[in-house]
């Protein structure tokens, strides 16, 4: 390979690297019975002020979306509770929509409360937030 090709390659190489490792950010708040896991995928919006608790077997989930940019952004979020084997509660949905679509006005939050079902004992809620194509 000619001395020259391979300086183009070696100059490009961190950029190649950087779009092939963009992806969801992950967070993740874990109390010790109970882990509240955030992938977002949305540029310009943060997730904030995680907590997450269990009391007498049900667990409620809590975090803050905000909206980093000026202009207004339209977000749609789906979650999924989780046993202590990995199996989905798929009866949380009677509890909370598994999905939710909502618009988030530039420069401000909302702060997003989840319930499980009573008596399922999750372990894990399990969060994704992207944008939507809806228009309010």
């Amino acid at each position: 390979m000619a001395p020259k090709r391979l300086l183009h390659l070696l100059a490009a190489s961190p950029i190649l690297l950087a779009a092939c490792s963009s992806g969801p950010t992950v967070l993740t708040h874990e109390n010790g019975e109970v882990a509240l896991r955030v992938e977002s995928t949305v540029d310009g919006v943060s997730v904030e002020n995680m907590r997450v608790r269990l009391r007498n077997d049900q667990a409620t989930a809590q975090f803050n979306l905000v909206n980093d940019d000026s202009d207004r952004q339209n977000v749609f979020i789906a979650l999924e509770w989780y046993d202590a084997d990995g199996f989905l509660l798929e009866d949380s949905m009677d509890v909370d929509p598994r999905e939710r679509t909502f618009n988030l006005r530039g420069g401000k939050g909302r702060t997003l409360t989840f319930f499980s079902p009573d008596g399922q004992r999750p372990t894990t809620l399990r969060c994704t937030v992207e944008e939507s194509e809806a228009h309010f």
